[in-house]
């Protein structure tokens, strides 16, 4: 009889250890779970601000380009010591793209840092998908040396030499020989009568697409870098040094039309 009490002691011993590890263990787990979801808060809360750093950097930035004609220099976004900017320019070895009926694409033929320079290139090769579309591509032309600037007419004056050229390609291939060395371009190609799918836009540095082949100058690559705490977040862009032409300006720009006020 003492015998079994005895035991029965040592299993009610072994129960309460067991019971005691278990809830330990059970403690444990339970405070690791707690534990790592405030971390997992506290991590999302830091890496949130972070990206509106990253992000506040890239809208003055992008402020700066469109608004200012400035690029904005390497080092801090000009918001916080929280965010940091790198301005590069891309190497763009050829345009890709696909345009729908009467969309357009417009690109620059010129050095901003220096109007006497020009880009080297001499000829422009088109190629595209569809057989019953037309691309009509427009330049607006100035001397090298001299800022973008186009003459004032008086309403009913007969315009000649105007300085937009205009040419019409159809087949799924051109090649404009057009460019002159001496002078800075703004380009559009336009869609018409129907999709241009796979278009695809090369510079050469001489006529009929020979010579070296030129990289379309103007891209720019813009990086900004957003820290909070232990996070760091980053955006990229990439975009035209200028923005393209459009509305009023377009339609004066790239037609051949006097606008009577």
């Amino acid at each position: 009889m003492f015998d079994n009490f005895k035991n029965q002691r040592g299993n009610v011993l072994i129960y309460a250890l067991l019971t005691i590890a278990a809830i330990l263990s059970t403690s444990i787990v339970i405070s690791n779970l707690v534990q790592n979801s405030i971390k997992q808060t506290r991590f999302i809360a830091d890496a949130q601000a972070a990206f509106y750093n990253a992000e506040s950097g890239m809208e003055n930035a992008l402020y700066s380009i469109r608004k200012n004609d400035v690029l904005p220099e390497d080092g801090d976004c000009g918001i916080s010591a929280d965010c940091e900017v790198e301005t590069s320019e891309k190497e763009v070895s050829e345009l890709n793209l696909n345009l729908a009926a009467n969309e357009s694409v417009q690109f620059d033929l010129f050095n901003p840092e220096d109007s006497a320079l020009t880009t080297g290139v001499e000829s422009i090769g088109f190629q595209w998908d569809g057989p019953s579309t037309w691309l009509e591509v427009s330049a607006i032309s100035w001397l090298a040396g001299s800022p973008l600037s186009l003459p004032v007419w008086a309403s009913g004056t007969e315009i000649k030499d105007l300085p937009v050229q205009k040419f019409l390609y159809s087949g799924g291939a051109g090649i404009s020989n057009f460019i002159s060395p001496a002078k800075n371009y703004r380009v559009r190609v336009k869609a018409l009568y129907g999709e241009a799918r796979n278009l695809r836009i090369r510079l050469f540095s001489a006529d009929d697409l020979t010579g070296e082949q030129k990289p379309f100058p103007n891209f720019l690559k813009i990086k900004t870098i957003g820290d909070n705490a232990e996070s760091t977040q980053t955006i990229r862009a990439e975009m035209p040094r200028y923005a393209p032409l459009s509305g009023l300006f377009d339609y004066v720009l790239f037609s051949e039309e006097i606008i009577s006020k």
